[in-house]
């Protein structure tokens, strides 16, 4: 059941023009959101652990590691990188998808995620097997440890 419209009508070309206007409206709805909105960006924290997966995926690569804590107690933390993939690579970071491999060890620096308790968080500065890696713009850290 429903509304049978005229084939030739004004109302159902009127109709189907305000579907369309309707949703090409609200995609700034489902737009992207800004870091601020999940992650603490005025504050950091420091964490060191092992890689147990890295996803160099859209709209942004994750990292997934454990951590243990004061306790010895292994945490699962997850990562994403600000920067999609393209963006890394029109910005020179110089690595790509098989940089981070699980096992490897890493030490992070991010923003903490906005609910308490949350292990999740937006990456800044990223080492990997002691290598500085970098993750968002400028130039690729010179080679070697730092």
């Amino acid at each position: 059941m429903g509304i049978r419209l005229p084939e030739d009508s004004g109302m159902r070309k009127h109709l189907m023009n305000c579907l369309i206007v309707g949703v090409i409206g609200s995609a700034p709805a489902f737009a992207h959101h800004g870091t601020s909105v999940t992650y603490q960006t005025d504050k950091t924290i420091t964490l060191t652990g092992t890689v147990t997966e890295f996803s160099f995926s859209y709209p942004h690569p994750q990292l997934y590691f454990d951590v243990k804590d004061s306790d010895g107690n292994i945490q699962h933390w997850g990562s994403e990188f600000a920067p999609t993939p393209l963006m890394m690579k029109q910005m020179n970071v110089g690595w790509a998808r098989d940089t981070i491999k699980t096992g490897d060890t890493i030490t992070i620096t991010c923003n903490p995620h906005r609910v308490p308790g949350s292990t999740a968080c937006l990456a800044k500065e990223l080492i990997v097997n002691g290598k500085k890696l970098t993750v968002g713009p400028g130039r690729p850290p010179a080679q070697g440890k730092e």
